[in-house]
């Protein structure tokens, strides 16, 4: 099983976790931008992917989509933190376990 250490020591194997995806909107970046990178950085064991598109038409709004692999609790806690930021939208989902094609 692959597993990672967070900063804490916690241990975080695979199997624990499910994939999913979660798309942030910041409307002023220059305000909260080191605190957003800093939640991140706390969360950054259970984030596979990162796509940031910052100024969107030279404004000060921007836009982070991230994939992540993460138990319920975890992505909770990410978002959670996130979204008690002013100017701060959060949206996630975590694919189903079990779920199949129509």
């Amino acid at each position: 099983m692959n597993t990672t250490v967070d900063r804490t020591g916690n241990d975080h194997g695979s199997a624990q976790g499910r994939y999913g995806f979660v798309g942030i909107i910041v409307e002023n970046r220059r305000r909260h931008g080191m605190r957003i990178n800093q939640i991140l950085a706390d969360h950054s064991h259970c984030i596979v992917g990162r796509l940031g598109l910052p100024n969107i038409d030279h404004s000060e709004l921007s836009i982070v989509t991230l994939i992540v692999h993460a138990s319920t609790d975890e992505l909770g806690s990410l978002t959670g933190k996130l979204g008690a930021l002013p100017g701060v939208s959060v949206k996630s989902a975590l694919y189903k376990t079990g779920a199949r094609e129509a």
